[in-house]
C-alpha cells in the first residue's frame, strides 16, 4: 500500500510492506500538520524517514509529539536520515523521539575550500565516536581534505543520550 498525504507544504508518503511501514516526511511541520490525519499503521517495524523535514513551528511540535506517542505504541519506531532541523527538534524537545530510536542523522560539516556539507552519521557506522561525544571524521567528497564539524558536539549530539543514560543505537 502506498499513500500520499498533503498538509500545506508538508507531504507524507506512506509505504507498507509485510512487517514494516515507512513514513517519509518532506517539508515544514507547521500549522497545517494535523496528527489525527496521519494514518496509524500497526507494524513490527515503523520507520520514519526524516531527511526532508526543513522546519518546525510551535503548533507543528505539539502535533508531532502526539503522532510520535501514538506510533510508538504500534511497533518498533525507528528514525532514519534525520535532517539537521529534525536533530535540532530532538535536542529541544526530547518527547519528539518518544519510544523511538535514531538510526541515522545528518550533521553539519564544512570544507575550507568547498563550504557547507551535510554528512550522514549513525550508530552502526560512527558509534565509537558518538559514544565518546565526538564528531566522526569526514573528508570532502570534492577535494579530499578533512571536514570541520560545524557545531558544538556536546549540544548537537545531546539527543543521543536520553535521561535514562542509555544510548540510542541502530538495530
Amino acid at each position: 500500500m502506498i499513500k500520499n498525504i498533503v498538509m500545506g507544504d508538508l507531504t507524507i508518503d506512506l509505504k507498507q510492506d509485510a512487517g514494516s511501514v515507512t513514513y517519509t516526511f518532506k517539508g515544514n511541520v507547521g500549522d497545517a500538520f494535523k496528527h489525527a490525519e496521519v494514518p496509524r499503521v500497526k507494524s513490527e517495524k515503523i520507520t520514519l524517514d526524516l531527511a526532508g523535514i526543513t522546519n518546525f513551528n510551535s503548533c507543528g511540535v505539539r502535533e508531532w509529539v502526539f503522532l510520535i506517542r501514538d506510533l510508538g505504541n504500534l511497533g518498533d519506531l525507528r528514525f532514519t536520515n534525520c535532517s539537521i532541523a529534525m536533530v535540532d527538534q530532538f535536542n529541544m524537545v526530547p518527547e519528539s523521539i518518544g519510544k523511538g530510536t535514531v538510526q541515522t542523522f545528518f550533521a553539519p560539516y564544512v570544507c575550507e575550500t568547498h563550504g557547507d556539507q551535510e554528512q550522514i552519521l549513525g550508530m552502526a557506522t560512527d558509534g565509537n565516536d558518538l559514544v565518546r561525544g565526538e564528531a566522526p571524521h569526514r573528508k570532502c567528497g570534492q577535494c579530499g581534505s578533512d571536514l570541520i564539524f560545524d557545531a558544538m558536539p556536546d549540544s548537537y549530539f545531546l539527543f543521543l543520550t536520553p535521561p535514562s543514560g542509555k544510548l540510542y543505537k541502530a538495530s
